[in-house]
């Protein structure tokens, strides 16, 4: 049975780059800054060191977690509402490669993917 050539794949390939309409500011080892401007305009700031992941969406404390044994890949918050007039649902996904570097960094905000990084 012929498949259509324009509806939407199951699953991306796994091509090195950053998409969405975000824009990454600045990586490094389990850190990342990350300006978004759609559906919210802010600054969103992944930090995994010492043994404590944060995330912070311009300068507001949305999420944190102590992460002695496992670095969690998944987390689920809302938007600040001093950053948005609406608690928009978001979550992140991340995989990793060796060693706890990102292989994959995923930002969802509303149901909606705004940031797709691909290492």
């Amino acid at each position: 049975m012929p498949t259509n050539p324009f509806s939407v794949p199951q699953e991306l390939p796994n091509e090195r780059g950053v998409f969405g309409e975000a824009r990454l500011i600045k990586k490094g080892f389990l850190y990342r800054v990350i300006e978004i401007e759609k559906p919210v305009a802010m600054k969103f700031v992944y930090d995994g060191w010492w043994f404590r992941q944060t995330i912070k969406i311009s300068d507001h404390m949305a999420w944190s977690q102590i992460s002695w044994l496992t670095i969690e890949r998944n987390a689920e918050f809302e938007i600040p509402l001093g950053v948005s007039a609406n608690r928009l649902p978001c979550k992140i996904e991340i995989d990793f490669a060796k060693a706890l570097l990102i292989r994959r960094f995923r930002i969802w905000i509303d149901e909606r993917l705004v940031y797709d990084e691909i290492v």
